[in-house]
């Protein structure tokens, strides 16, 4: 098993991560209880023009993909996935109900908390660039790469990616779910006592994807399998593409792959259910 990890992490057909996508953390609010809102909220105090869709929890997306049904489906349930952005301006610019809100947060002091009070303005939370797609931070059974249909902001719940340019962003996405990636998540995450596997930028960055023919993996029915949770047919299908007839691993090196995933999984997973 370690000759075989060996050997694939020295083969130049694998790309790196640092060779597809650039990835950091999500965007952290200081207070995602007055930032971080439902449509209710939105409602309630008239702050249609002073919110952007955002994605505040990894439970939100279930496929690879995240659309604008998918957001829609969210918004309709409740979710909180509208955050509060009036811009970096002068008090004195703010809209009548935008300020009405400030107030209110000023009275709950979420003003005062950290992240808040170093900002010249505590209700602006300044932003890099937009996300291409997001990276589950903390994987129950795997990681997983959620393409960014919907041109949403995201929390450091996930981590967001921006492809690098010329880079195929839904290869990548449909690429990453295969057994050798998996495997070699649990090498590279790290897992505390609850069992999850959890990933800091710097780890994912270590990751590697298998590309060689991703460009006939169809997206679409790949994300249709993960929202129904059937993560066996999605790897008998990728594994099939990328490792067999993109590396041409043989069926036994293919079975080693998943041996190592399971029993590193597993063994991650029955440690939470240990007693202390």
């Amino acid at each position: 098993e370690l000759d075989l990890l060996d050997r694939l992490h020295h083969d130049q057909r694998i790309s790196n991560a640092t060779d597809l996508f650039e990835v950091n953390v999500g965007l952290v609010s200081g207070e995602n209880d007055f930032f971080v809102v439902n449509q209710n909220v939105v409602a309630e105090n008239s702050l249609h023009d002073s919110v952007v869709p955002i994605i505040s929890r990894s439970e939100q997306v279930k496929g690879i993909r995240l659309t604008e049904n998918d957001y829609s489906a969210l918004v309709a349930a409740g979710k909180k996935v509208f955050f509060f952005a009036p811009g970096n301006v002068e008090v004195d610019d703010l809209s009548e109900e935008q300020l009405k809100y400030i107030q209110w947060g000023e009275k709950k002091e979420y003003n005062k908390n950290y992240k808040c009070r170093i900002r010249p303005k505590w209700y602006h939370v300044s932003q890099t660039w937009r996300a291409d797609a997001f990276l589950i931070r903390q994987a129950h059974l795997y990681p997983r790469m959620i393409l960014n249909e919907k041109k949403a902001l995201v929390t450091d719940t996930l981590h967001k990616v921006r492809f690098l340019e010329g880079v195929d962003g839904r290869a990548v996405a449909a690429a990453f779910l295969n057994t050798y990636t998996f495997a070699l998540s649990e090498t590279i995450g790290r897992s505390y006592g609850g069992g999850v596997l959890t990933f800091e930028p710097g780890e994912m960055r270590k990751m590697r994807i298998p590309m060689r023919m991703a460009e006939r993996l169809d997206i679409d029915q790949i994300d249709r399998w993960q929202r129904n949770g059937e993560i066996d047919r999605i790897l008998k299908y990728t594994d099939d593409i990328l490792l067999r007839d993109g590396l041409r691993l043989s069926e036994r090196e293919i079975e080693l792959l998943h041996s190592i995933w399971n029993k590193m999984r597993d063994r991650r997973m029955t440690r939470k259910n240990q007693p202390v």
